[in-house]
């Protein structure tokens, strides 16, 4: 099983609209995929409850799953939508489960702050300083025509961690969110972009565990 932790302790950086994205299009890979909700809120819950029954199966993993109960699910991928404000311990050991880090950051001067500070940190776990743990990290919610774009454009760049995807700040996901679906099982003529922008952060995925 692979685990892909989506995590920032900023709310709002968009990790829940990742983590369900991700884990559809996971599924569609006729991959069996298991989403557990760490958040206080349990949106991705929520969605999961909304999905449409023919739909490719998430499966829902609760925070309470132990490793065992885990491999009984026989699942080909975890992803992990982390609460806000992780820290300390927890963060030590959902980072310490995981095989894949993704971290989104939306266009604000709040959000760059906080992820500063964020990276810095979990740029000193030993799995991450001596590149066991790979972390990669998605622009969100983005207008390319603000200055809030090109600033977190210019603060991803020099971050020292790969850049690798740009999501637009689309109703798409609204949408998506409220049907408990994801932009990968919207129509063509809806979602061409959007797939043009997940392409590279699906890539992505796919080296990391080649390697």
């Amino acid at each position: 099983m692979h685990t892909i932790l989506v995590t920032n302790p900023k709310g709002g950086a968009g990790k829940t609209t990742l983590a369900t994205n991700l884990a559809a299009w996971l599924a569609g890979r006729r991959q069996k995929v298991g989403l557990q909700d760490l958040d206080r809120q349990q949106s991705a819950t929520q969605w999961l409850k909304r999905r449409p029954e023919l739909f490719p199966t998430i499966t829902r993993v609760t925070r309470d799953e132990d490793r065992n109960a885990l491999r009984g699910l026989e699942l080909d991928w975890l992803v992990v939508d982390s609460p806000a404000g992780l820290h300390g311990e927890e963060l030590r050991d959902a980072v310490r489960r995981a095989d894949l880090l993704l971290v989104p950051v939306a266009p604000s001067a709040f959000d760059i702050d906080v992820t500063r500070d964020f990276l810095a940190l979990i740029a000193e776990y030993k799995a991450v300083r001596k590149g066991e743990l790979p972390v990669g990290l998605v622009g969100n919610r983005i207008d390319a025509r603000t200055l809030s774009a090109q600033e977190l454009e210019e603060f991803l760049a020099a971050s020292g961690f790969p850049l690798v995807a740009h999501l637009r700040d689309a109703q798409a996901y609204v949408h998506c969110a409220r049907d408990g679906i994801s932009v990968f099982e919207l129509p063509r003529s809806r979602a061409e972009q959007d797939w043009d922008q997940w392409r590279p952060l699906t890539r992505w995925i796919s080296r990391q565990l080649k390697h």
